[in-house]
């Protein structure tokens, strides 16, 4: 498993934004703390045509959870909204815990590489590594990958 207190993760912006408002929302609860420069992967921007992309980097946001927490209340306002939330290995349970609370808002969890098992209505998982020798990125593989954004955007296809 990979060590994701690194201190420069820490640094810069705890959430990021990018898509039209109003849009259908892809919630990233990312706790490799990519985005470090104030705009979401680029490997997500080709989504943010037609969806919201907030990315959540956890190492930047000590309090994530409440920040969790804040998005998908301010979500409770619209009256009908499509969330997705996102998220990947050491933090799926928690993850999966904070979406419970909100339930009737968000459509589905799509998880990387999860620490836990996944047997909860709303989520299922969209990528998971293969621990083979030859692989140069140990799990859980980062949420930027263009692995992730493949499996995430069939799991959203599959919702229409």
């Amino acid at each position: 498993m990979r060590d994701f207190d690194e201190p420069s993760r820490a640094a810069g912006p705890g959430v990021v934004a990018d898509g039209p408002a109003g849009a259908p929302t892809i919630l990233v609860i990312d706790p490799a703390g990519e985005a470090l420069h104030d705009e979401i992967p680029a490997t997500w921007r080709d989504l943010t045509d037609r969806l919201r992309v907030v990315w959540l980097r956890v190492p930047a946001a000590p309090g994530w959870q409440s920040t969790v927490d804040a998005v998908l209340t301010k979500h409770s306002d619209e009256n009908h909204p499509v969330l997705d939330v996102v998220s990947s290995g050491p933090i799926a349970a928690d993850v999966l815990a904070l979406v419970r609370e909100h339930e009737d808002l968000v459509r589905s969890v799509l998880l990387v590489d999860p620490e836990v098992p996944v047997d909860e209505p709303f989520a299922q998982v969209v990528v998971r590594s293969h621990k083979a020798p030859d692989d140069r990125i140990p799990p859980p593989l980062p949420l930027g990958h263009p692995d992730v954004v493949f499996g995430v955007v069939k799991a959203l296809n599959a919702f229409e």
